[in-house]
C-alpha cells in the first residue's frame, strides 16, 4: 500500500482516501432467521485490507483530532485496546506521523499483536486481570501509568470521546446508507462496545421510523447487567459504561443477552451459510434471530463487526474427527 513511510506527501489526504475505502462496506443477504419467519441483512465490516471495521474508527479519530487541533504533528498517541482498534491506530499513526503506544492483555489475538508490532507501534501488556474490573480495568490502569510516565501523549479515549460517533457519522453513513433499502427494514439490532457505530446508525435509522435494539453479552454492565468474564472481545463492558453509549441510551429500544455458547452457535450457523465471522458477529446474528422470533419484525438489519480469522476455531469448534484424534493422542 505504502512503500516509503518517510516520504508521504499530504499524509492527511492519504488517510482520508484510505478512510473512504474502509467505509465502502457491503450489505449482504444472510438468509432466513427464526425458522423462516424472518430474513437478515448485514452490513459486513471485514472487506478491507485492515483488521476490521475499526479501521474506520482508528483513522477517523486521528484525522478529526488533527482537524480540530487536538493532535499535533508528531505527537505520540496512546490507547487501551482488545486488538482490532489497536491495529488500526498503529497504521493510522504511521500514515499520519504520530507514534502509537497501545495497552492490551495477553489474550489479544496473536495475528493482531504481530500486525501491531510490525507496524512499529509500542505494545504494553498487562500481567493479568484486575481483581474486580477484569482485563479492561487492568489495561486502563496501565494506560494511566504510561501517561503519567510520559506526559504529552494524546489519548484517543474511544469510550468517552465525541470523536467516536462523529467518525461514523462522517464516513460510515455515507458509505453504507445508499446500499440499504430502508423501506425493507422492520428493525435493526447491533452489538455494542463503545457504542459509536450504534449511535450513528441508530440516529439515521430511527429518523426513518426504524427501531434499534442491542444484543449484549452476558457479563456486561453496559445496560445494567452483572459483571463477569467472557471469551468475547470488543463487545460489552465489565468495569465501566462508556460515555458514548451511556449518553445515548434513549436510542436503545430493548436489550437481549447472549452467552459465549450463544455466540459460538451464531458463528457456526453463519459458517454453514458461507459467512465466516467472530464471536461479536455471532451474537449479532443470535440477536436478530431472537428479535424476529419474539416480535412482529420480519426484515432485520444488523452489523457484523469482526473477522473470523482472528479467532481460529475458538467459536467454530473442531470437527468430531479432530476431537477424537485429540482424545486418542
Amino acid at each position: 500500500m505504502i512503500e516509503d513511510w518517510g516520504h508521504i506527501k499530504r499524509p492527511r489526504l492519504v488517510a482520508q482516501r484510505m478512510l473512504q475505502g474502509f467505509a465502502d462496506l457491503p450489505v449482504i443477504d444472510c438468509g432466513p432467521i427464526a425458522g423462516g419467519r424472518g430474513r437478515l441483512r448485514a452490513i459486513f465490516g471485514m472487506t478491507t485490507t485492515e483488521s476490521s471495521f475499526k479501521s474506520i474508527l482508528g483513522f477517523g479519530m486521528l484525522v478529526l483530532a488533527h482537524e480540530r487541533g487536538l493532535l499535533k504533528p508528531g505527537q505520540p498517541v496512546i490507547e487501551s485496546t482488545s486488538g482490532s482498534f489497536g491495529v488500526s491506530l498503529a497504521l493510522a499513526g504511521k500514515v499520519l506521523g504520530n507514534p502509537v503506544e497501545l495497552v492490551t492483555d495477553p489474550n489479544v489475538p496473536v495475528v493482531s499483536r504481530r500486525k501491531i508490532e510490525l507496524l512499529g507501534a509500542r505494545l504494553h501488556l498487562v500481567d493479568g486481570p484486575h481483581p474486580t474490573g477484569g482485563t479492561q480495568q487492568a489495561r486502563d490502569d496501565l494506560r494511566q501509568a504510561r501517561m503519567a510516565a510520559r506526559p504529552g501523549m494524546f489519548w484517543t479515549n474511544q469510550n468517552n470521546s465525541d470523536l467516536n460517533p462523529a467518525v461514523y457519522r462522517r464516513w460510515l453513513l455515507p458509505g453504507v446508507t445508499p446500499k440499504l433499502d430502508l423501506d425493507w427494514i422492520d428493525a435493526a439490532v447491533f452489538v455494542v462496545g463503545t457504542g459509536g457505530h450504534f449511535v450513528a446508525l441508530s440516529e439515521m435509522l430511527r429518523s426513518h421510523g426504524i427501531p434499534c435494539y442491542v444484543a449484549d453479552r452476558v457479563g456486561s454492565i453496559t445496560f445494567g447487567g452483572r459483571p463477569s468474564p467472557s471469551a468475547l472481545r470488543g463487545i460489552g463492558n465489565q468495569n465501566t459504561v462508556p460515555e458514548v453509549i451511556g449518553s445515548n441510551l434513549d436510542l436503545v429500544e430493548d436489550v437481549d443477552y447472549f452467552s459465549d455458547a450463544d455466540a459460538a452457535a451464531g458463528c457456526k450457523e453463519l459458517a454453514r451459510r458461507g459467512i465466516y465471522v467472530g464471536g461479536s458477529s455471532g451474537v449479532a446474528f443470535m440477536g436478530a434471530d431472537q428479535l424476529a422470533a419474539r416480535t412482529g419484525a420480519r426484515n432485520i438489519l444488523t452489523f457484523f463487526p469482526d473477522r473470523g480469522d482472528l479467532y481460529g476455531d475458538q467459536f467454530l469448534g473442531a470437527s468430531e474427527e479432530v476431537e477424537l484424534a485429540r482424545v486418542a493422542g
